[in-house]
């Protein structure tokens, strides 16, 4: 029975794969701008690849429940394959110069890679150790809930166990924290506007300044970006073409590097802003890309907004009220 208990192992990573695979069918764009912010090899992280894994995901689950004898020893050695890719990846993530954001799970886990992710993807692989050794035996998950060798309370318990985790400690996907975001606004009825905190940041030409001076004479659209973030560089090539679309406030790229150390430095105004202490970073909950709006009156006149997608829509919608304005 110990034994038979521990196919419990396949059970619980194919629910895991699941999800994961839930999760980036209804965030592609998610999914494909992980692969590019880890760095993932050019020869994994093909359009059709990043396409292809949610749904090479739900084949290995299945497997993982279903398949018994040699093809299902195959199945949970590519399950071990699979989990040591992603560990070997948000650890050497861990190293990068600048915080990378995983979307391994889609919508469903999106955040920052940390060294609690990094246990997260170490027991995946210990689990994924064990289900080789009860694969090797030879009947499949299914097959040892038939016929009673395999505790199938253990696994009603399991999933209950899943349930309640989530329930207690899981949290908003972006979309649902979206439509509260938006719920709130339109119930109060405009956007809440705070004073502009006076955080020390570093200008492309070596001279020092606060966000509330920087801002004290004109608006500022400031938008974080880092070299090594493959989601960023649409971002940062649309960056000169938002000046021109908007001469009525500066459009200054942000990074976290000292200007001697980041080829992004410009000493040409608007000047390049460098927050290598991470302060601005830190207060406003920052990831890369995203960008915030400064009022020339010192207070915060928009977002922050996060992603490729949400950074330039948050620049259409600056520009059309702009727009709006002056007709």
């Amino acid at each position: 029975m110990p034994t038979d208990a521990l196919v419990l192992s396949s059970a619980i990573l194919a629910v895991v794969l699941v999800v994961s695979a839930v999760g980036k069918l209804r965030s592609p764009r998610a999914s494909a701008e992980a692969f590019r912010d880890l760095r993932v090899p050019a020869p994994l992280s093909g359009r059709r690849l990043v396409a292809a894994l949610p749904w090479a995901e739900i084949v290995l689950a299945v497997a993982l429940v279903l398949v018994g004898g040699p093809l299902g020893v195959v199945a949970t050695v590519a399950a071990l394959v699979l989990f040591t890719a992603y560990l070997w990846l948000v650890v050497r993530a861990l190293g990068f110069d600048v915080p990378v954001d995983c979307a391994c799970f889609g919508e469903f886990a999106p955040g920052r890679i940390t060294r609690r992710t990094v246990v997260r993807y170490g027991w995946l692989v210990a689990l994924a150790v064990l289900a080789v050794g009860t694969s090797a035996q030879g009947s499949s998950v299914a097959g040892r809930l038939i016929d009673g060798r395999a505790p199938w309370w253990w696994v009603a318990g399991a999933v209950a166990a899943a349930v309640t985790v989530h329930l207690v400690v899981g949290r908003s996907t972006p979309a649902e924290e979206h439509h509260e975001q938006a719920a709130l606004v339109e119930e109060e009825g405009e956007y809440l506007r705070v004073r502009t905190p006076a955080l020390p940041v570093t200008l492309g030409d070596g001279t020092t300044t606060t966000l509330r001076r920087l801002s004290g004479t004109r608006p500022q659209l400031l938008v974080y970006v880092s070299e090594t973030c493959g989601s960023c560089w649409e971002v940062i090539e649309a960056v000169p073409g938002w000046r021109e679309q908007l001469p009525q406030l500066d459009v200054r790229i942000v990074v976290h590097a000292d200007p001697e150390s980041s080829g992004l430095a410009s000493t040409q105004e608007p000047l390049s802003v460098h927050d290598a202490e991470g302060l601005l970073y830190e207060t406003f909950d920052l990831r890369t890309p995203s960008a915030v709006l400064l009022g020339a009156d010192g207070l915060l006149a928009g977002g922050p907004v996060i992603g490729s997608v949400a950074v330039p829509e948050f620049v259409a919608d600056v520009r059309a009220e702009l727009v709006e304005a002056l007709s």
